[in-house]
């Protein structure tokens, strides 16, 4: 019998051990892994969210994947000298454990690269889809705002753990020699008390009124090894069970610290959803994504809302905050000149190479200019000093040409930041958003660069024959104004065959192209015309605007009439430069006998037809600008600012957050009235002991009950007033924080919509005046060409130089100014998309588009015609959400797109897309 007890007593040491060790840092972490993501996918669908949505996992392709150990990850980097300090601390040696530690010389991921979708030049190619998914990989912002909730779940299952039963228990032993005075018996004594882990137990449990059980189980085993006595058990079960009757009694004080912790995640999730769209337009147009997830506990303790006083200081008062960051609309609609201010993000980069197209294109058409201007020179039309004035604007040109690629360098440096990539990763933006804003296509524009080129250099070959055969004639007579030549060449004077061989073959390469092209304008002009119903229908929209009237802007500009006149007079014109690129087509053969029969110059003959075909090109272009011009369109947004704020009220997330945040600082004055009380408690406890060394003989003649009430007078409730007072001022601060969070967002709203209208009027007056800038172009360039009348001067006017700079420069500012107004208009619409809370985007971070015009979206309000500005509505339950459209996954295999895109943001959205091959968890 004596055996098997003590066999017993050891078996409880060895669970005191194990009890001592613990378990293990992983089994903590993926426990703690698996209640934090309980308690958040409960909330999700009360949010409007998904289950499994935020996970803290990372992706092994991200740049932020640690390859190691979790629980143990080896130490990074050490600065060399504060590394000393871990050897040797104030003279005293430093633990091994540091010295020893593994060590990893990376800090980020070592092999993140390999799964960079690389073109075959090195190169991250981008759409903006693919730029979102690279942000989620890569980007810490996103990984944090999800860490902020994990941590927020963590303090939901800490305060939930606090209405659990919790359990408690240890073991103790320890051996004592007294000397033989200590001992009181005379001689030395020895004895050793083992507390079993087993025997030593506790068990507490909170109620929800504010009730404390506590019942405990104590075994006490002590073997003396002098005396009369070698052995001795003591057995104690008891209990105490305390109920608050007054202060910290009732279920709204005692359930106060989870209510908070739990309303606080569902707003936490509720803010993730939000940001998950901001961090969309964040990638997209460089809008701050707003505040995610915030944590609220884990100041004190590191669990919880530990030391949760009620108000605000660190005590945790107005616990849901009230969005004062100012996130409200507007967004950037300041504008900027006669456009509109520029966009940032992913659209900015698009803007910045399209600007820089249209830039190059000045470029190339100042440089066409100039040589055409030294040709009237050589030809006795011009004077020298309008020369060097179109090769000062063209110096100017590609000053800031190289000016603007610096820039644009530097902006993709930063958005590789945004994305989380380093600034020396090669990133190309390719993307056919803005695409429509290539008014001349590059390739009809090369075209006519080529056609310049090659009548250039004809002309210099005649010049250089004229040149040999002067000086033939008459050496010693200098060429007077002679221009240095801008092509060098090494031809002879008189021309050969083959070389006029080789211009006729160069003449027919063009004339070729010609063609092409012609039928590339032809085909934009039929998009032209298909678009043409929905231009007029949005035109009498825009007419009616009481904007137009007051700015007294000519209502014949938003005439359809007049776009169909001007329509009209665009194909008629093509018809005609048509009929002359056919005509020029077919020409070599006739020029070359026209030259033979008259013994004329046959290379001057195919000089006057390049040029003629280079002057065809220059209004093919024109006319192309005008086609792909007139057929960008934006639909009207008809929506006052008043139903947007009612819209707002009903989805916005954030709103509803703040609902809840006022309710929360008003219950607190509740809580902290309650510390005002007194203590009264009834406490009822007991406990029962065993009787003789038999540690399980519990006995009720061995026991105690007791009942009785225990009171404390509020005499001292100095502090508990001060705080109570402080959470009614917070809460009344609350009210006027609430009330200004709703100013400021209407404010923002009407500031958007402001924005939009105005992008949408100063649309069509900057259409127009790139029109005119088109046809100031048309008419200074092809005044070069004219042959001067019978009976009128060769010369040419001496402002021909200057008009034709001044007309190129325009061109080039107000298709800047068109591209910024439509820019920051798509900006403004997804701007008020977001702050109306209807945007959404699917499971990989991508917008889904809007299936329906934002006034549809009234329909689903509760009492939209009872709604105010001021009004709460009584259903604050998220409208069921659009389907979800289906992307694909594969790249999109489509080069450079040469056509006018006609496709709205939300069929722009829905085309397949560039995307990463790494699937986002």
């Amino acid at each position: 019998m004596a055996t098997g007890r003590y066999s017993s007593k050891l078996l409880s040491l060895l669970l005191a051990l194990v009890g001592v060790v613990g378990c293990s840092r992983t089994h903590y972490r993926l426990q703690a892994d698996s209640q934090a993501n309980c308690v958040v996918d409960q909330k999700a669908p009360l949010a409007g969210s998904e289950a499994g949505r935020y996970r803290i996992g990372i992706h092994p392709a991200s740049r932020m994947f640690d390859p190691n150990d979790p629980d143990q990850p080896p130490m990074p980097p050490d600065d060399p000298a504060s590394n000393t300090i871990l050897q040797c601390v104030d003279g005293k040696r430093g633990a091994k454990q540091w010295q020893n530690a593994e060590q990893t010389p990376f800090i980020e991921n070592p092999n993140w690269t390999d799964s960079l979708p690389l073109d075959e030049e090195g190169r991250l190619v981008l759409d903006l889809p693919a730029a979102v998914q690279t942000a989620l990989l890569h980007a810490p912002d996103y990984q944090e705002e999800v860490e902020d909730l994990y941590l927020s779940a963590l303090d939901v299952t800490f305060e939930r753990f606090r209405f659990d039963t919790q359990f408690f228990g240890g073991s103790s032993v320890f051996y004592t020699a007294d000397g033989h005075v200590r001992s009181g018996i005379g001689q030395s004594a020895s004895t050793l008390n083992v507390t079993p882990f087993t025997s030593s137990t506790q068990l507490q449990k909170l109620g929800a009124t504010g009730s404390e059980l506590v019942v405990g189980l104590a075994n006490s085993l002590v073997w003396q090894f002098s005396g009369p006595d070698n052995y001795a058990s003591t057995t104690l079960l008891d209990f105490t069970l305390v109920q608050p009757l007054l202060r910290g009694a009732g279920r709204a004080v005692v359930l106060e610290r989870l209510t908070i912790a739990e309303r606080t995640l569902l707003a936490n999730v509720r803010s993730m959803e939000r940001y998950r769209s901001g961090y969309y337009l964040e990638i997209a147009i460089g809008r701050d994504a707003g505040d995610g997830a915030s944590r609220r506990g884990g100041f004190f303790g590191g669990a919880g809302l530990e030391g949760f006083t009620g108000v605000g200081g660190g005590g945790f008062g107005r616990i849901g905050g009230f969005n004062g960051g100012g996130n409200f609309g507007g967004g950037g609609g300041i504008t900027g000149g006669a456009g509109a201010a520029a966009a940032s993000g992913y659209v900015g980069l698009l803007q910045s190479q399209q600007v820089l197209l249209n830039q190059q294109a000045n470029v190339a058409a100042l440089r066409e200019s100039v040589e055409q201007l030294v040709a009237s020179y050589d030809a006795g039309r011009i004077d020298r000093f309008q020369v060097d004035l179109a090769r000062q604007a063209l110096y100017n040109a590609q000053s800031q040409l190289l000016q603007s690629e610096a820039g644009l360098q530097g902006s993709l440096d930063s958005f590789k930041i945004t994305l989380g990539l380093p600034p020396d990763l090669p990133l190309v933006v390719d993307d056919d958003l803005l695409s429509r804003f290539n008014l001349r296509d590059e390739s009809l524009v090369a075209l006519q660069t080529d056609a310049t080129v090659a009548a250039g250099e004809l002309r210099e070959r005649i010049r250089e024959a004229s040149e040999a055969a002067t000086e033939a004639s008459d050496p010693g007579v200098p060429e007077p104004n002679s221009l240095p030549s801008p092509v060098d060449t090494e031809l002879e004077a008189v021309p050969k065959p083959a070389e006029v061989i080789l211009a006729e073959s160069e003449f027919n390469r063009l004339a070729a192209e010609s063609l092409a092209q012609l039928a590339v304008v032809r085909a934009d002009v039929e998009q032209l015309e298909a678009i043409l119903p929905s231009r007029r229908e949005h035109l009498q929209q825009l007419a009616t605007w009481d904007e137009v009237a007051m700015a007294g802007i000519d209502p014949d500009i938003f005439s359809p009439a007049r776009l169909d006149k001007r329509f009209d007079q665009l194909r008629r014109d093509l018809d005609v430069v048509a009929e002359r690129i056919d005509r020029l087509a077919g020409r070599v053969a006739s020029v070359a006998d026209a030259a033979e029969q008259s013994g004329g110059d046959e290379v001057q003959a195919l000089r006057e037809a390049t040029s003629q075909l280079s002057s065809a090109l220059l209004e093919l272009s024109l006319l192309q600008a005008r086609a792909r011009l007139d057929a960008i369109d934006t639909p009207p947004t008809e929506l006052t600012p008043e139903d947007a704020l009612a819209i707002a009220s009903f989805y916005r997330r954030d709103w509803m957050n703040n609902r809840a945040a006022l309710v929360d600082t008003w219950r607190l004055v509740t809580f902290n009235a309650n510390d005002l009380r007194s203590d009264l408690d009834v406490v009822f406890s007991g406990d029962i002991g065993n009787v003789g060394d038999n540690p399980l003989a519990l006995r009720g003649s061995n026991g105690r009950l007791r009942v009785g009430l225990q009171f404390d007078a509020p005499l001292t409730r100095l502090s508990e007033r001060n705080v109570y007072v402080q959470s009614l001022i917070e809460y009344q601060q609350g009210r006027r924080a609430y009330y200004r969070y709703v100013d400021r967002l209407y404010q923002g709203l009407r500031a958007t919509l402001r924005q939009v209208r105005l992008n949408e009027i100063n649309l069509e007056l900057r259409r127009e005046a790139v029109l005119v800038a088109i046809a100031q172009v048309d008419i200074t360039q092809l005044r070069l060409f004219e042959p001067p009348k019978p009976g009128e001067e060769a010369a040419l006017s001496n402002t021909t130089a200057r008009d034709l700079v001044q007309a190129l420069s325009d061109l080039l500012n107000v298709q800047n100014d068109f591209l910024s107004v439509w820019v920051n208009n798509e900006v403004q619409r997804l701007n008020l998309e977001w702050d109306l809370g209807l945007m959404q985007v699917d499971e990989r971070g991508i917008r889904i588009p809007l299936q329906a015009p934002f006034r549809d979206f009234l329909a689903a309000l509760p009492c939209p015609d009872e709604l105010r500005p001021w009004a709460i509505p009584e259903v604050a339950e998220p409208a069921a959400e659009p389907a979800v459209f289906e992307f694909p996954a594969e790249f999109s295999s489509s080069g450079r797109h040469t056509g006018v895109q006609q496709a709205s943001w939300e069929e722009y959205a829905e085309r397949p897309r560039r995307l990463p091959q790494v699937a986002i968890p």
